[in-house]
């Protein structure tokens, strides 16, 4: 990875011999950045460019470069990858598109250029990149004009070289960049492990489309954001935008859902889009650390005050409480007509004095309050003296604080002002209150939740039979899912099931009916039958001999109807009371086993939630995935209803996670509904299917 951020020689395969402003040309770009290295530009029809000796092939030069960037039709490309190969290139940066994000023959000549590359020492970036920025050593592979200016200790791994081409954001800078584009063989895995042992880079910024390497990402994140901050802005969010990703880079844009629960277990801060990514990384670099969620807002206007209080809710942070001391010193400014509170509004308190003077009264002692964790600070800048808190905003950007001091600036002068003082790096100006805030609970989360934390390692138990899930699996064909066979897997793991029997002959349904004791609950069985209620084939609440005799004749051909075969029925007891649940799994091409949580019934329709995680989790990981949806409060006793045993169903997350983690060919697994009883009385799976696919190959 070295030799693609700073090779000490660059050999420019297909470089263009048109240069100036317009031309995209990488040697140009290089030579205006002021790389120190050796550049062999490679063009059998020049002799030379803009001074430089030009070479026919890279089997020409005088040494093997560190690195070669690839700018060639693609019909050209496979060539020389292999020329490239042949000489001991270590690191090739392909420019190129149209592989196989594009059609049938791009497909082929991408097989053509991993088949030199795995025969060889050589990684390769790409295709359909700008490659790297380096800042700090003055070295860019990309086409697009890198500007020159001192680096900031931000990196951005990105999937599309927008990012490095406006070196990321106007009021930001940038130190480290990587395009790893359509992660043909670098990816976001061998990036984010440079970029976390780079000393001089204190945040990493991502722009995702799509990981293929999820897991081993994941895993390494929980490793790097206890000490450095991670953030990631996920694209292709919606169907469309899903679609538009995989045409792009040639990714494939997981659940959506799936990606929130990696990066949350991981420990990666998703935000909302460039805006959020923009404003949140200036808030790492310019602000101190952020020790709690208690805010303060002082403001000369009161309906920025009221704006600011919206978005504190909005996004988890509390409007904070003063010391008696405080409010005491702050009585004395205010009129006594008004009790001074957060939002403390400095208008009422200035009338008939010096508007900026009362401000700066009413912010240092605010701004001091040991119940203060932050501070944003609303003001004008206008080309009127007695209203202008120019002049303070500069002197608090200047003095050096042990808590984040975030600023909404409005009024004529207002840019040219957020921009100087945003040159001491000791404060943030941000274009509305939401944003600012927003910034602050970016802050407030990493240092809350993240910064320092230890991964709890995952749950582990040792009262699982795992030779008999094994079998229990192995009785289905690939692909298919299993029948009752799913409730024996279940058990294996020690997952309560509703007991339960097997039954092919209207007597045999009878009698199991009688052992398990009435009422029962009769389901048919059929060759891949999955929707029972859509087949009709289950009864519930049968409470005589009769009734399920009648009940099984029923549920059995409608499920030879349903399937053209029948298999017998199930006889289940029939349990009543209780709260319905979801429990899942399923196998994701990008991150592996994922499980899932969320309410059942009728509340799965009304909520429409559920929680992910990444297998197998830890005993809080469960916790917060159970403590996460909207209707918890149905679960702990709404209406008069007994609480519901929560820690049964935090059990059962925990061993049906195990169970999809230690069991490769596992691809869904739905639990539903469980039914949960009141505290101290457990849960029973009701209904359960899984389905078995070839072994995994480990993502």
């Amino acid at each position: 990875m070295e030799l693609f951020f700073n090779p000490r020689s660059v050999a420019i395969i297909g470089v263009s011999r048109t240069t100036g402003e317009g031309a995209f040309n990488i040697l140009e770009n290089l030579l205006n950045m002021g790389y120190p290295g050796r550049l062999y530009p490679v063009n059998p029809k020049a002799d030379q460019i803009l001074g430089i000796k030009c070479y026919p092939s890279v089997r020409d030069l005088p040494e093997v470069p560190d690195q070669a960037i690839i700018t060639l039709p693609r019909e050209l490309a496979p060539a020389a990858v292999r020329d490239c190969a042949a000489v001991g290139v270590k690191a090739v940066v392909l420019v190129t598109q149209g592989f196989g994000e594009a059609d049938e023959r791009g497909a082929q000549l991408q097989e053509e250029i991993m088949e030199a590359v795995r025969g060889a020492e050589m990684r390769l970036m790409g295709p359909n990149t700008l490659g790297t920025a380096n800042i700090y050593d003055r070295f860019s592979s990309s086409f697009m004009p890198i500007t020159r200016r001192d680096p900031l200790p931000l990196s951005i791994i990105c999937q599309t070289g927008f990012f490095l081409a406006l070196d990321f954001g106007p009021s930001v800078g940038l130190g480290l960049g990587i395009d790893v584009a359509n992660s043909l063989d670098i990816g976001f895995y061998e990036a984010l492990r440079y970029l976390a042992e780079d000393d001089r880079i204190r945040l990493i910024a991502m722009h995702v489309e799509g990981i293929k390497d999820g897991r081993l990402v994941y895993d390494l994140a929980r490793r790097v954001t206890p000490r450095k901050p991670v953030l990631a802005v996920k694209t292709g969010r919606s169907a469309v935008g899903a679609e538009a990703a995989g045409s792009h880079s040639g990714s494939l844009a997981g659940e959506d859902q799936v990606y929130e629960a990696a990066f949350k277990g991981a420990g990666i801060l998703q935000l909302d889009d460039v805006d959020d990514l923009d404003d949140t990384a200036k808030a790492f670099l310019h602000l101190p650390p952020m020790r709690g969620p208690r805010v303060a807002v002082i403001t000369t206007t009161g309906g920025g005050g009221i704006m600011a209080a919206d978005a504190c809710e909005k996004h988890g942070l509390e409007l904070t409480a003063l010391t008696e001391d405080s409010m005491a010193r702050l009585r004395e400014i205010y009129p006594s007509w008004m009790e001074p509170g957060n939002p403390f509004d400095v208008w009422p308190a200035a009338i008939g004095k010096f508007y900026p003077q009362v401000f700066m009264d009413i912010f240092n002692i605010v701004v001091d309050d040991p119940n203060v964790d932050a501070l944003l600070a609303i003001g004008g800048a206008f080309p009127i003296p007695a209203l202008d808190v120019t002049p303070f905003l500069k002197a608090t950007a200047e003095a050096r604080r042990d808590k984040p001091i975030v600023w909404w600036v409005y009024g004529a002068n207002a840019a040219t002002v957020a921009r100087a003082a945003e040159e001491s790096r000791h404060t943030a100006v941000y274009p509305s209150p939401e944003r600012a805030i927003r910034a602050l609970a970016r802050l407030s989360e990493y240092y809350g939740r993240i910064h320092g934390r230890r991964p709890e390692p995952p749950a582990a138990f040792r009262d699982t039979d795992r030779a008999a899930a094994r079998a229990g699996l192995d009785r289905a064909a690939p692909g298919s899912f299993l029948g009752p066979e799913s409730f024996s897997v279940l058990e294996s793991y020690r997952i309560p099931v509703t007991p339960w029997k097997v039954v092919a002959r209207k007597g045999e349904a009878i009698e199991a009916a009688r052992e398990l004791g009435f009422p029962v609950a009769l389901k048919g069985l059929g060759p891949n039958l999955v929707h029972k209620s859509e087949a009709g084939v289950i009864r519930l609440g049968v409470e005589t001999a009769s009734a399920v005799g009648k009940a099984f004749v029923e549920v059995v051909n409608a499920a030879r109807q349903a399937t053209g075969d029948a298999d017998g029925a199930l006889v289940q007891k029939y349990l009543t009371g209780g709260h319905e649940v979801i429990l899942g799994a399923k196998r994701d091409p990008a991150f592996g086993p994922v499980v899932l949580f969320g309410l059942g019934g009728v509340y799965a329709e009304v909520f429409k939630e559920v929680a992910f995680g990444l297998a197998p989790l830890s005993r809080g990981e469960a916790e917060e995935m159970v403590r996460s949806i909207k209707g918890l409060d149905i679960l702990r006793g709404a209406r008069g209803r007994p609480p519901a045993d929560l820690d049964a169903v935090v059990d059962a997350l925990l061993r049906l996670s195990a169970l999809v983690a230690e069991n490769e060919d596992i691809r869904e697994i739905d639990i539903n509904p469980l039914l949960v009883f009141p505290k101290g009385h457990g849960c029973r799976a009701v209904d359960a299917r899984i389905r078995v696919g070839q072994a995994a190959i480990r993502p």
